[in-house]
């Protein structure tokens, strides 16, 4: 008998403990929804955006680098022309730097009064290179701020919001050298059009005109402010998410006769 009762008293024991837990688990919800506990803090909720060291600056950098690589060595004219007595072919640098004195005749198409009609003269291949130049320097300095910025937050850790937003700045400002570069080759990318518009004026007309340096400069400069515009979109974004994280993390807070405020 005293073997049987045993196992019993020990089932009515656990048994008894599982109704107190109840009865305090119970006992504990209706404290708060009277208010009178504050409700259980809820475990951290793992955030979308975890911060990253800003690859912007890098990208800025290396773009600024190419940029002027191909100032300073693509050529920035190709000129075909049918002089009458015969055709002339030539490549022109930035400086307007030419291979010799045969193409002299080549040179007087980008003087006056010829320049008018082409829309480009021998000095916007000097003052256009150069103000592109500025632009991708001015990257250079932004990528080398991002960069030390990235490495500040590595050793300071700021807060996300922060860091945010201070890349999205960042992202914006961007977006102003890369203007300034398109702007900057866009009256010789529009001599084209002039040319061959006024190609009638042009004593022996039969020219054939590209600028191989300001299409790559170009579309360098429009890919820069497409990159700004994705960062820019990116950290908006994230900021939204912050936001909308931190205000489903705030608890409801009751008063004393339950109801919610």
């Amino acid at each position: 008998m005293e073997e049987e009762s045993a196992p019993r008293a020990k089932s009515a024991k656990k048994e008894e403990k599982i109704k107190e837990e109840i009865l305090d688990e119970s006992f504990k919800k209706a404290e708060v929804s009277r208010g009178l506990r504050p409700p259980k803090s809820k475990p951290p909720i793992k955030k979308s955006h975890e911060k990253f060291f800003p690859k912007l600056g890098i990208l800025l950098i290396i773009i600024a680098i190419i940029g002027l690589l191909f100032i300073f060595t693509v050529p920035w004219a190709y000129v075909k022309y049918d002089t009458g007595d015969g055709t002339i072919e030539t490549l022109f640098y930035k400086d307007f730097k030419d291979g010799g004195s045969e193409y002299q005749q080549i040179v007087d198409l980008f003087k006056s009064p010829n320049s008018s009609y082409i829309g480009v003269s021998i000095d916007d291949f000097t003052d256009v290179p150069v103000s592109a130049s500025y632009g991708f320097i001015l990257l250079i300095v932004l990528g080398v701020a991002l960069t030390i910025f990235g490495i500040l937050d590595k050793i300071y850790d700021f807060s996300i919001e922060i860091f945010t937003i201070i890349h999205f700045i960042f992202g914006m400002v961007t977006i102003i050298p890369g203007t300034f570069i398109v702007l900057s080759v866009i009256k010789v990318l529009g001599s084209h059009f002039l040319l061959y518009y006024n190609m009638p004026l042009i004593p022996n007309p039969n020219i054939v005109l590209v600028f191989p340096g300001v299409f790559i400069v170009i579309i360098l400069g429009f890919m820069i402010i497409k990159l700004a515009f994705t960062v820019m979109r990116m950290d908006f974004k994230e900021l939204e998410k912050t936001t909308e994280t931190e205000i489903s993390e705030q608890p409801f807070s009751y008063d004393p006769y339950g109801g919610k405020l």
